[in-house]
């Protein structure tokens, strides 16, 4: 029995200008020790899937419209918010995107890495300090005795990813949900922090749940992976499968226009055109006008491609243009 089971999420945002489909119908399963990679351009739906899991997509304008999340009998999208209070931080943590604005300013990291401990745990004073100033030192920081005591601007970018990753940490959950852990970190940095998570969870036995637009990282970490485009999965399936026989054709797209795939003087390839607007539903092949590597004219125009099973585990949405 897998530890998170999401079936046919759908999140929307109803605005001024319209309905924002952003999450339409998404299906995916982790197991405990399991790096799941999701992946896909800016806007195609990533955070707020990993948002709505968590019960932190503001109600109104957002608004969870269907679907379960099973978490070891919970099923997150229906629990009460007193239930996801005991859940957020302890048995499901998450590693948000800019470490520059998720830890408070005006609060020292002592302060702010012993809060999840008072809260879920009960412990307080020396003892929390303790095992703070552990997290610190297990996540590489130098001399956390002192640094513990120090405000977030007096740490670089790369250490306070560090902080956010021991703040995630600290209380040893089931599940960790990183929502892009590595950007606008240099790649030295943002080795040392894969590297960090990595062996946390190895040694914690920890699923994680991975949001990235970096295939490269994907290829290095992850299990499984699914590729989002336009608010859908377009394609899932193990790490291995996706990169050695990718399917559909903004998959073979992402993967085209990774750098490390051209020759050096080579012109880098980049996908032509915006993702379209999720202000309608779908109710045609999403990718048809951006699709340069298969056949646009056969790309479905009268209904939404259905995700289907075309080989064990590899699941991949069944538009002819995009498989061509």
């Amino acid at each position: 029995m897998p530890l998170l089971d999401v079936r046919n999420l759908t999140t929307r945002f109803h605005t001024r200008n319209g309905t924002v489909h952003a999450v339409e119908d998404v299906s995916f399963s982790i197991e405990k020790g399991q790096t799941l990679g999701i992946v896909g351009e800016s806007g195609s739906g990533k955070s707020v899937t990993c948002y709505s899991l968590l019960g932190l997509i503001p109600q109104p304008p957002g608004k969870i419209h269907s679907g379960k999340a099973q978490f070891e009998g919970i099923d997150l999208l229906k629990a009460t918010e007193t239930e996801l209070r005991k859940i957020r931080g302890k048995r499901i943590s998450m590693i948000f995107q800019d470490p520059m604005t998720s830890l408070n300013p005006y609060l020292k990291i002592s302060t702010q890495l012993m809060e999840p401990l008072e809260i879920h745990e009960g412990i307080k004073g020396k003892a929390a300090l303790n095992r703070a100033i552990q997290a610190l030192e297990e996540v590489g920081i130098p001399e956390p005795e002192k640094r513990i005591q120090a405000y977030p601007h007096q740490f670089s970018g790369g250490m306070r990813q560090r902080v956010m990753i021991a703040m995630a940490l600290i209380t040893r959950p089931e599940l960790l949900i990183a929502d892009e852990p590595t950007t606008a970190l240099d790649v030295t940095v943002q080795k040392q922090v894969l590297d960090l998570i990595k062996d946390r969870q190895n040694e914690l036995g920890t699923a994680v749940i991975l949001v990235t637009h970096d295939l490269g990282v994907v290829s290095q970490v992850c299990d499984h992976v699914n590729v989002m485009y336009s608010g859908r999965v377009v394609e899932s399936a193990s790490a291995q499968r996706l990169f050695s026989h990718p399917r559909h054709a903004y998959t073979r797209a992402l993967l085209k226009s990774i750098p490390g795939t051209h020759q050096k003087g080579e012109a880098l390839y980049t996908i032509p055109g915006l993702p379209p607007t999720l202000l309608t539903a779908p109710s045609s092949c999403s990718f048809k006008a951006r699709n340069t590597l298969g056949d646009s004219s056969r790309c479905l125009n009268d209904r939404s491609p259905e995700l289907t099973e075309i080989e064990a585990g590899h699941f991949v949405q069944n538009c002819p243009g995009c498989l061509s």
